[in-house]
């Protein structure tokens, strides 16, 4: 391994975080950046990993590429390499702008491409879980047009077609969730259209449970509960459904008519996909719902009832799926929102002591973890502390967070 690159790391340090004031660029943040100057610039796609980024700081890379270094240049405003720490690099040719698009002019697609994509989405997966959507969404979104330009210009090889259809609906649907984890309703909603039609097309029922179950828990969130419960309803009561994916509907369909105040009908739904749940995975279960546990199941019984005004019938059910994201390696996006959805119940309970402790550890995370939902949770939460006085350190902790959450 090569010195480490001081010069680069001290450029980001000296740009202000957007997501943390009063903090220094994230190298995640950075990589973003760099990311999105890059399509702007080029319109080529360079979806740069904070992890690549990381090893030229430490000087395990020692020069990237020339359009990665004219990124980092513009983005952290210097005016040569050499004020990267780059001063050895070998000068290249500016780059090019953007050209004719490659789903119309270049080679067909065929298995590679297709398996590029693959990876694509369990890269993204993974950052997400780690970093939250807010990192990586745009790229997402980004590389789903693509396939979808490369699907229409029909220039891809004809044994790859259902699987280039395929691994696109699958793009769709992380596209689709990330943006409804951005709050970003309406991208979610026609990309999740524009999802399911391609899955339909391929013929992956598995693909259309997934991209329909995201699409009724948006609608619950975005105000539209009577479409979610149409949703899940039409799937939820088929016992010819996966158990875990008729689990997974019964828990929209509960939120849903937990919103429409029909609390009764909403219990026993969450009754129902506890039940299957704890009957374990069965060899028809489709392998992305190995997240559909009781957990989930949790989560969402609290969430009912603290949007339904009982904050302390809601804490246990709450407390519980925390305590589940906690035991789940790689799931830092997880127990952010769990933990935000907590901390926000124990300060409508008035439970101050054990809110504090939450926010405690949830502070962290903030600035960190680039989430939408969550932030939009933990602003609630704070503007529950106007209402009565505060023990002092609670107000301090509260006040730290409200500081390192992002600007809207």
């Amino acid at each position: 391994m090569g010195l480490p690159n001081e010069a680069l790391r001290a450029a980001r340090l000296r740009v202000a975080s957007s997501r943390a004031p009063g903090e220094p660029m994230s190298r995640s943040e950075l990589a973003s950046a760099v990311s999105a100057w890059l399509w702007r610039e080029t319109g080529k796609r360079h979806d740069l990993d904070p992890h690549l980024l990381a090893k030229w700081e430490r000087g395990a890379v020692r020069c990237p590429t020339a359009p990665y270094r004219a990124a980092l240049r513009a983005v952290l405003g210097v005016a040569s390499d050499a004020d990267l720490g780059f001063a050895d690099s070998v000068p290249e040719p500016p780059l090019a702008p953007a050209g004719p698009d490659p789903a119309e002019h270049g080679p067909p697609a065929g298995a590679d491409y297709v398996e590029s994509l693959r990876g694509a989405v369990r890269q993204f997966v993974r950052m997400d879980s780690l970093l939250g959507s807010g990192e990586v969404v745009d790229a997402v979104v980004r590389r789903f047009r693509d396939a979808q330009r490369v699907l229409a210009s029909g220039r891809y090889r004809s044994g790859v077609e259902r699987d280039l259809e395929v691994v696109a609906a699958e793009l769709g649907e992380v596209a689709g969730w990330m943006l409804i984890d951005a709050q970003r309703h309406a991208e979610a909603r026609a990309i999740n259209a524009e999802a399911l039609m391609l899955a339909q097309i391929a013929g992956d029922t598995s693909m259309q449970w997934f991209i329909l179950s995201n699409q009724a828990l948006a609608s619950t969130g975005s105000g539209r509960p009577r479409e979610a419960l149409r949703i899940a309803q039409r799937f939820g009561s088929d016992d010819r459904l996966p158990g875990r994916v008729r689990a997974l509907f019964d828990v929209r369909a509960a939120r849903a008519l937990g919103e429409l105040g029909a609390t009764s009908d909403a219990e026993r739904a969450f009754a129902r996909a506890r039940v299957t749940v704890d009957e374990g995975i069965d060899g028809r279960d489709p392998p992305w719902t190995w997240w559909v546990d009781e957990q989930v199941v949790s989560a969402h019984r609290g969430l009912m009832y603290a949007t339904s005004g009982h904050p302390a019938r809601a804490l246990p059910h709450l407390a519980a799926s925390a305590e589940g994201a906690e035991q789940v390696a790689d799931y830092r996006w997880g127990l952010y929102i769990h933990r935000a959805n907590l901390l926000d119940a124990l300060l409508a309970a008035r439970d101050l002591g054990e809110a504090e402790r939450v926010a405690v550890r949830i502070a962290p995370m903030v600035g960190q973890i680039a989430s939408g939902a969550t932030e939009q949770v933990l602003r609630r939460a704070l503007s529950r502390t106007s209402r009565a006085p505060l023990p002092s350190t609670l107000a301090d902790v509260l006040d730290h967070l409200r500081h390192r959450l992002p600007q809207r």
